[in-house]
């Protein structure tokens, strides 16, 4: 049951906010192309395709039926609205490794970096 559901949300994305509702149309292709091999015997499946997607279609009789098949025209099904903030000004700061000032901290306790195992392990003490 979740598989089915899953599926038929997924096609209902597909065919709404993408041209795979494109695909609805290949029925038209097929008659346009048995129209086509109707019209001239020697026309090949391939020979269609590039006429009608790659090439110039010689008969321009039927530019409304060739706009009809799939993938010729954009549909526009959906509209996508967005937000987005507007440029923000990009500002570089050169500067000029001379005048840089680089401070060091010197500290004279060196034994506040080196604490020894007899500094943490002490035995215990009685008050």
């Amino acid at each position: 049951m979740r598989k089915t559901v899953a599926i038929l949300f997924t096609a209902i994305y597909l065919f709404g906010a993408t041209e795979a509702s494109q695909l609805l149309k290949i029925p038209v292709l097929v008659q346009h192309y048995y129209e086509h091999k109707a019209g001239n015997s020697s026309v090949t499946l391939y020979a269609f395709l590039q006429m009608h997607y790659l090439g110039n279609d010689n008969d321009d009789s039927d530019n409304t039926r060739d706009q009809s098949l799939p993938f010729k025209t954009m549909d526009d099904c959906c509209f996508f609205a967005s937000n987005t903030l507007p440029p923000q000004k990009l500002q570089l700061i050169l500067i000029d490794e001379n005048d840089v000032i680089q401070k060091f901290a010197l500290l004279n306790d060196a034994s506040r970096f080196f604490l020894s195992p007899e500094d943490i392990f002490q035995p215990p003490r009685s008050c």
